[in-house]
């Protein structure tokens, strides 16, 4: 297949589209191979046009790729496929739900210089910190703002 010659503007989405998968790849917290797989082309591949020593040859596949995948809703960061269900023990009395990214153990709720925050004791994740117990548990359970 010949080397067909970009115009300015073709370089530019194309470009435009490399930094919208850096960050997707970013934001995700998956590995350049993963997504390789993904899409269908070799691992050093995605990391030279991540590096910007060449540029895709299809540029039609990494946006077809980009835009098949999930939109997430909601504020922070959340592991694909949660879904968002109010914790309560018997009594109505809102817990922590468990932690999203280890799915191991149960949150906790801690108090961190003046400030609480949901803390995960298995893998150590944390989530945002808020000004009041009520306000952590929710923002852990993926309700808070």
């Amino acid at each position: 297949m010949a080397r067909q010659r970009r115009s300015r503007e073709e370089l530019k989405e194309v470009d435009a589209l490399v930094e919208r998968l850096r960050d997707f790849i970013r934001l995700n917290y998956l590995t350049a191979a993963e997504v390789a797989r993904q899409i269908g082309v070799r691992d050093a591949t995605i990391y030279s046009w991540l590096l910007g020593r060449t540029r895709p040859a299809e540029p039609k596949r990494i946006a077809a790729f980009l835009d098949s995948s999930p939109k997430e809703n909601g504020s922070g960061i959340a592991p694909s496929g949660y879904e968002y269900r109010e914790y309560k023990n018997w009594r109505g009395i809102p817990k922590p739900r468990r932690c999203p990214f280890c799915k191991q153990a149960k949150g906790d709720i801690r108090k961190s210089r003046g400030r609480f925050l949901g803390v995960c004791p298995n893998c150590g994740a944390t989530g945002p910190k808020r000004e009041s117990w009520d306000e952590a548990l929710r923002a852990w359970n993926g309700k808070g703002n």
